[in-house]
């Protein structure tokens, strides 16, 4: 969270911000010797996050479910459903998804909300059929019962580390999830109010309903139905058709096409709120000048309904109350996501394309990113900062600093295990996967160093047109009316300045650029610089219609400045 002033305050303080882990690397892992402490953070962070998290994997998951719905292909014929149809298909509902996205952002939070409470419904629905079948309804019990709860239901022919810790990664892809709603504070209502218990209270609904769903599917589905014969390399399998394969199977081919209608409803919701969400973060990390078009990337737009309502409306409707839509942030997470669907689309069976990008955004985006949370969370506590942050915080978990123990031993262990080769018999060899077993690992852990890449390469740039890049974001914010003494953001103004550096310092400025922005401070060209302060009365127009404040402008100096967002 952005740290600041306010008037009347001897201490700074936070208001929530979008970003996600963006706005935590930034905090925990700055470098004072840089002019922009945070920037080398920001780039490793926004490589991995604008190329790894996208939904191609699940986008092709979408394209599969379709076929097996329609009928245009059955998995037991044990056919390779066709590729072109199955990449064609999920372009066309990442298209779709972006399109609507960018039509109206009230309209994509009133279909994110229906499908949440369509997906929790049918998760309940499934419970309750299981309880119904354990209790001799639709022919049950069967042998399920007395075959899954016995005293060595956790045996197994797997024993080697490297499919005991692939395991684990892909389980935490079935659970993850619960970042989500930081990645779009800045949107929340009340945040410092509302966020806490409503997002404690959903990462427990999830683990109980996720644990019940298992639960579920034992009393159901027969273990000797999933694992294959001592030796035997095991086949995929989807557990939700399997779950209604058995309780309605007089029609097999029915079942099985209607529950895979079902799936792809499931995954269409997926898509539509991780959409939502991961063009804020990509926002964001636009505001940083960090990528090409960044200042266009970062602005929000007026969307198309929007516009129509202000035409519609009888009464003046300024231009800051028109809805926006962060539109092309929508469109490079739809570039990138299909940047990746074309790059594994020289693997034939595209049900193996789903596995490797799974198991790429598993490793990268889960386990290491994690990870490294993890390890800036014991830094910030063992470390004493500027922010003093072990005597500011107001929030203090029970037995800190134990959870990031834990979950930083059990990802660093799941990165590392990746590089030990799978046994002769593991689900993970290239004849199942469809790519070699180190291709993940190797392009995951390597994933840091392409954001170092892109950072020196931004240094080079700066170099080579005698300029460096200032950046300024002012937060506009306001007291929360339900929540006194808290600040909530309603919008926001960026800056992305080229400043002139001085030939004879141009060497120092990779090693010591802060000392060259203080020797710039007097000369011909400079930048003026305000102040974040809440009751600057510049910011007093803001809301009514200021509207100096959010038309991009460009002086002698390379300068662009633009309102980013505007929340209601």
């Amino acid at each position: 969270m952005p740290q600041r002033r306010v008037r009347g305050e001897a201490e700074p303080r936070g208001v929530p911000r979008s970003g996600g882990e963006k706005n935590f690397l930034e905090f925990m892992f700055p470098d004072a010797d840089l002019r922009l402490p945070h920037i080398r953070t920001t780039c490793c962070f926004a490589m991995i996050f604008t190329l790894m998290y996208n939904l191609s994997a699940n986008a092709i998951a979408f394209g599969l479910q379709v076929l097996t719905a329609s009928g245009h292909y059955d998995k037991d014929s044990g056919l390779i459903p066709g590729r072109g149809a199955v990449l064609g298909i999920a372009i066309a509902v990442l298209s779709f998804i972006v399109l609507l996205h960018t039509f109206s952002r009230r309209g994509g939070i009133l279909v994110n909300n229906a499908f949440a409470v369509v997906k929790v419904g049918g998760l309940l629905v499934m419970v309750c059929l299981a309880l119904a079948y354990a209790g001799g309804r639709f022919g049950g019990p069967g042998t399920a019962v007395r075959n899954n709860f016995t005293v060595d239901v956790w045996e197994t022919n797997r024993s080697d580390v490297s499919s005991w810790s692939r395991s684990l990664t892909l389980c935490k892809y079935s659970f993850w999830g619960f970042e989500q709603p930081f990645y779009i504070l800045a949107e929340a209502k009340s945040p410092r109010k509302y966020f806490p218990k409503y997002t404690v209270l959903a990462l427990l609904s999830t683990v109980l309903l996720y644990m019940l769903l298992n639960i579920s599917y034992l009393l159901v589905v027969d273990k000797a139905d999933i694992i294959p014969p001592f030796g035997e390399i095991p086949s995929s399998a989807n557990m939700a058709t399997l779950f209604f394969d058995r309780l309605f199977g007089d029609d097999h081919k029915k079942a099985s096409r209607a529950m895979a209608a079902i799936i792809a409803v499931s995954i269409f919701g997926n898509l539509w709120v991780m959409t939502f969400t991961a063009a804020r973060v990509k926002q964001e990390i636009a505001k940083e000048g960090i990528l090409p078009f960044s200042f266009y990337i970062a602005t929000s737009y007026n969307t198309p309904y929007g516009i129509w309502r202000r035409r519609m409306s009888k009464t003046p409707v300024l231009d800051e109350e028109v809805e926006q839509a962060p539109t092309a942030a929508f469109g490079l997470h739809w570039f990138t996501s299909v940047l990746l669907i074309v790059l594994i689309s020289p693997i034939v069976d595209p049900r193996k394309s789903y596995s490797a990008l799974v198991s790429l955004y598993s490793y990268t985006v889960i386990s290491l990113l994690g990870c490294w949370v993890s390890i800036g969370l014991l830094r910030v506590k063992l470390r004493k900062t500027r922010w003093h942050w072990q005597e500011r915080r107001q929030y203090r978990p029970w037995l800190s600093p134990l959870h990031a123990i834990v979950f930083g031993m059990a990802t660093a262990f799941m990165l590392i295990a990746a590089f030990i080769p799978p046994g002769p018999d593991s689900p993970f060899l290239k004849s199942v996967t469809g790519i070699a077993w180190y291709i993940v690992p190797v392009v995951g852990i390597s994933a840091p160093l392409w954001g170092m890449l892109w950072y020196w390469g931004l240094l080079c740039y700066e170099w080579k047109i005698g300029r460096h890049l200032v950046v300024s974001r002012e937060a506009y914010w306001q007291p929360d009316p339900d929540c006194p003494g808290e600040f909530a953001q309603q919008a926001e103004i960026i800056d992305h300045t080229w400043q002139i550096t001085l030939r004879s310092e141009m060497v120092n400025d990779f090693e010591r650029s802060h000392a060259i922005a203080e020797k710039l401070e007097g000369s011909a060209i400079e930048q003026q610089r305000h102040s974040m302060d809440g009751d600057d009365p510049r910011l007093e127009g803001l809301g009514r219609g200021n509207k100096n404040l959010a038309r991009a402008h460009r002086v002698p100096m390379m300068s662009e400045r633009r309102l980013s967002d505007s929340f209601e």
